[in-house]
C-alpha cells in the first residue's frame, strides 16, 4: 500500500483532473471516499490502482459478476477482434447468430426472436416500442422503487425520475406498489396498457425481492386483459441470483450487464413473434450501428459457455444464502441497519441513515473493499461479490464488510434483540 505524502498528491491531482472533465463535485467524491487513484488493471476478484493497491471488488454494478478478465471472454473477445470487429449491417455474422440461437434456447419458449443492443436501456426501449406498436395503446404499467435506464422511455418507467427527461408523461406510465393485485387489475382492466415491466429482484430501487407468486398473478392479469409482460433481467439475469432466469414466462424478457462478460457493452431483448404481429416482422423497427456485432457475438457465446455450466447458478444460490446468514448474524443487530435482504449474489444491506450508508462505503474503502450505494435508494449498500470469487476470498470481503460497519458511530436506539435477514 502506497500513502506517502507524493502518491497522495499524485491520488488528489488525478481526482482533481477527473473533476475537471466531468464535474467538481465527482472528483470531490473521489476524495471524500478515499478513491481518487485510478483503476488500472484488474483480474478475477481483484483490481489494482495507481498507486498500487489492490482492492477486493464487491460493487461494480452488476457487470463483473464473472469477474474481470475472465480467460475465456478474453480469449473469445481477443481472437474475434483479430479476424473482425464491428459487423458490416449488410453481411450476417456468425457469431451472433450462434449466439442468438443460444440465447433463445436459454431464454425459454415461447420466446422466439430477439433485438441485440449495446446497453439495457437500448433493450428497454426496444421492449416498450413494440408494445406501443403490437398493441396499439399508449400506456405503461410499471412499479415502485423499479429502475430500467437513463434514456427517456427507459426513465418513464423508472419510479422517481420523472424530473429527470422522461418521455412518457402526462398519465402514460403509472406506478403501482408491488405486491398489490388489486392496483394492478385496477389498471390493466382498463384495456389502455401497452405494457407492464417489472425487475425479478428490484435492484436500483433497494435489491427487493419480488415474491414470485406475484410475478405469477402478474402474467395471468397481463394475459388477460391483452398487456404485454416485459420481464427486466438486465441486472438479475444470467446467474446474479441464483437462477440463469426467472422461472416465469413473459412476452419480453431483457438480459444485460452479465451478458458482456465484464468486457464488451451487450444486451438483448428477448420475446414471442406471436404477441407482436407486424411489429415483430419489421427488420428496422429497432437499429444499431454498433449492436450484433462480431464481437459482440464471441462474447456472448463465451458468457453463455461459463454460465451454463452446471455447479454456476447452483453455486452461487448457496453462497449467497451464506453471505446473508453471516451479515445478519454480524451486523443484523446493529443500531444503524434496518434490513438485510436480496437473493444470490445480489444483497443489500440497508441503512437506517443515508449518512451512515455513505460513511460505510468510506469506511469500505479504508479496508480496500469497494462497494457502492443503490441509485434511488442511497441508504443501501450492495453485496455483489463476482461468481468466481473462492470461499476464502469471500468471507475476507464480508469481514472487511461487517468491520465497516462497526466502524459507524453509534446514533441510533439500543439494538433490537433478534438480527434481521430478510431472505
Amino acid at each position: 500500500m502506497t500513502d506517502n505524502p507524493l502518491a497522495m498528491g499524485r491520488k488528489n491531482a488525478f481526482a482533481d483532473r477527473y473533476g475537471t472533465v466531468f464535474g467538481r463535485q465527482q472528483g470531490l467524491m473521489l476524495k471524500m471516499a478515499g478513491l481518487a487513484s485510478s483503476e488500472c488493471s484488474a483480474s478475477g476478484t481483484w483490481i489494482e490502482d495507481s498507486a498500487g493497491n489492490r482492492w477486493l471488488d464487491f460493487g461494480s454494478f452488476g457487470v463483473h459478476l464473472l469477474g474481470h478478465a475472465h480467460p475465456q471472454v478474453v480469449h473469445a473477445l481477443t481472437a474475434q477482434a483479430a479476424r473482425m470487429g464491428l459487423s458490416s449491417k449488410i453481411l450476417a455474422n456468425e457469431p451472433i447468430v450462434s449466439a442468438a440461437e443460444r440465447l433463445l434456447a436459454l431464454g425459454g419458449a415461447p420466446l422466439d426472436n430477439l433485438i441485440f443492443a449495446n446497453t439495457g436501456s437500448e433493450a428497454v426501449e426496444a421492449a416498450l416500442k413494440l408494445a406501443r406498436i403490437a398493441t396499439g395503446r399508449r400506456r405503461i404499467l410499471a412499479f415502485r422503487h423499479a429502475y430500467h435506464g437513463r434514456t427517456p422511455g427507459a426513465l418513464s418507467v423508472s419510479h422517481g425520475y420523472e424530473r429527470h427527461g422522461a418521455l412518457l408523461t402526462d398519465g402514460q406510465s403509472s406506478f403501482v406498489e408491488v405486491g398489490d393485485l388489486a392496483a394492478v387489475e385496477a389498471a390493466l382492466a382498463s384495456g389502455t396498457y401497452a405494457a407492464a415491466i417489472i425487475e425479478p429482484v428490484q435492484g436500483e430501487g433497494g435489491i427487493r425481492p419480488v415474491d414470485p407468486a406475484f410475478l405469477q398473478a402478474l402474467r395471468a392479469l397481463t394475459r388477460a386483459h391483452g398487456t404485454r409482460l416485459v420481464l427486466d433481467e438486465i441486472q438479475t439475469g444470467l446467474g446474479r441470483t441464483g437462477e440463469l432466469v426467472c422461472p416465469v414466462s413473459p412476452d419480453v424478457r431483457l438480459l444485460g450487464k452479465v451478458l458482456g462478460g465484464g468486457m464488451f457493452p451487450v444486451a438483448a431483448a428477448l420475446f414471442d413473434t406471436a404477441q407482436f404481429g407486424a411489429a415483430a416482422r419489421d427488420p428496422v423497427v429497432h437499429a444499431s450501428s454498433f449492436a450484433g456485432s462480431p464481437l459482440a457475438g464471441a462474447v456472448v457465446n463465451a458468457v453463455i459457455d461459463v454460465v451454463n455450466e452446471a455447479s454456476f447458478a447452483p453455486r452461487i444460490a448457496r453462497l449467497g444464502a451464506r453471505c446473508r446468514e453471516a451479515l445478519a448474524a454480524r451486523i443484523g443487530a446493529h443500531p444503524g441497519v434496518a434490513a438485510i435482504r436480496g437473493q444470490g449474489f445480489m444483497i443489500g444491506v440497508e441503512f437506517k441513515d443515508t449518512g451512515d450508508a455513505g460513511q460505510m462505503i468510506i469506511e469500505a474503502a479504508k479496508r480496500k473493499l469497494l462497494v457502492a450505494f443503490c441509485l434511488t435508494a442511497p441508504n443501501v449498500v450492495r453485496v455483489y461479490p463476482p461468481a468466481v470469487i473462492d470461499e476464502a476470498t469471500l468471507v475476507d470481503g464480508i469481514e472487511r464488510f461487517c468491520d465497516s460497519v462497526a466502524a459507524l458511530p453509534v446514533r441510533h436506539s439500543p439494538p433490537q434483540k433478534e438480527p434481521l435477514a430478510n431472505a
